[in-house]
């Protein structure tokens, strides 16, 4: 993202303006010391912590049958908090769940210590706090959390949340970027969109544990000193917030594939967003998809609001899984029934990476068991 400063910083990296009162300069960022950072002046040292234990995850079982499938995560129950996850599709380097929190004011911190996060909000509003500020998040807003981010959340109890995880960067593809790094005219989006952390300094409270999520565990750290402590931050890395509603999807003529409706990238996949839009405007245009073959790729959707043409039996909540090497699209009367359609209200988020995926086995109970042969006469 673009450069921020907040608060009170020395003039220079790594220097002091007073001996007395020395803050502790943290370097966060990515890639080691070669991807996007912040710098955030501490007033204690970010190290400290007199306590830890790991906590491992209890290990499941996968479902390794290759098919497409439908799940219904709207009957997947609430639970815990926002690590107490229903992981519904993953990989070695992406993980794919529903966060449907029960304790929605915790008072211990979180940080994701393997992978960066973005958060869909489906349903809900709230605020994420961090060392950089406050958040505030409302329905249709994607979040993204750095991985490495300590922070706290405040939701409404209808909080219903698409959670995607990678270890890998994800961020604003290359292409709707300029060569000084402004996004450029014709993407679906502008910087005026995104929303960046306000930058407060933080009371002080009493319970100083931070849970670390790691894939298969967690750390629990307790420290003596307050957690949001900065008295000040500069730099491109930090969380930040955009609304799909702000978006502006890309229509033509003739149908538009896939990757027009792209949000983020990553090395191993993108995640896209489709929104409420004008058809293709030929006169005999089909507007609803191809028959596509994912010969490459695994497709994720997510089905969020309105109404999906191309897919019978869907409901809002509702997540499908297209399987590389086994064609999909519009079942059976859907594509005659699309003629003359001029426009749709739906609202999908979509995960297309190029590493398969797998699911729980555990999501078994949630699944529609004859979605495989829903493209049957």
């Amino acid at each position: 993202m673009y450069y921020v400063k907040n608060g009170n910083i020395p003039e220079y990296r790594h220097t002091y303006d007073n001996v007395d009162s020395i803050y502790r300069e943290e370097l966060f960022g990515l890639n080691a010391f070669d991807g996007p950072y912040s710098l955030i002046y501490h007033e204690y040292d970010p190290t400290e912590f007199y306590d830890y234990e790991f906590i491992k995850y209890d290990q499941y079982k996968y479902d390794d049958e290759i098919k497409h499938r439908h799940i219904k995560t709207s009957l997947i129950p609430r639970s815990g908090n926002i690590f107490s996850r229903n992981i519904l599709f993953e990989n070695n380097t992406l993980r794919i769940g529903i966060i449907k929190p029960e304790d929605t004011e915790p008072s211990e911190y979180f940080r994701n210590g393997f992978a960066s996060e973005v958060f869909y909000i489906h349903n809900g509003s709230g605020r994420i706090e961090s060392v950089f500020g406050d958040l505030d998040f409302r329905k249709h807003d994607y979040i993204y959390i750095p991985k490495g981010t300590t922070y706290k959340y405040h939701c409404s109890e209808d909080t219903y949340i698409l959670s995607i995880e990678s270890s890998e960067n994800i961020d604003i593809p290359k292409r709707y970027l300029n060569r000084y790094g402004q996004i450029k005219e014709g993407s679906p989006y502008y910087t005026r969109n995104f929303r960046v952390p306000v930058f407060k300094k933080y009371d002080d409270e009493n319970d100083y544990t931070i849970n670390i999520r790691y894939k298969d565990g967690y750390a629990r750290l307790k420290r003596k000193h307050k957690v949001f402590d900065a008295a000040g931050w500069d730099g491109y890395l930090y969380p930040y917030a955009i609304n799909v509603m702000d978006m502006a999807p890309i229509v033509g003529k003739l149908h538009m594939p896939p990757p027009v409706h792209e949000t983020f990238e990553a090395e191993t996949f993108m995640i896209g967003t489709f929104l409420p839009r004008p058809f293709d405007f030929h006169e005999r245009s089909i507007p609803i998809s191809y028959f596509h073959n994912n010969i490459d790729s695994d497709e994720f959707l997510f089905y969020s609001s309105g109404n999906f043409m191309s897919r019978k039996g869907i409901e809002e909540g509702s997540v499908t899984l297209h399987v590389h090497g086994i064609i999909h699209g519009p079942q059976p009367g859907v594509l005659e029934k699309s003629i003359g359609a001029r426009s749709t209200d739906e609202i999908g988020i979509m995960v297309e990476t190029y590493k398969s995926l797998k699911m729980p086995e555990n999501m078994n109970i949630f699944e529609d068991k004859n979605y495989n042969l829903s493209w049957k006469y």
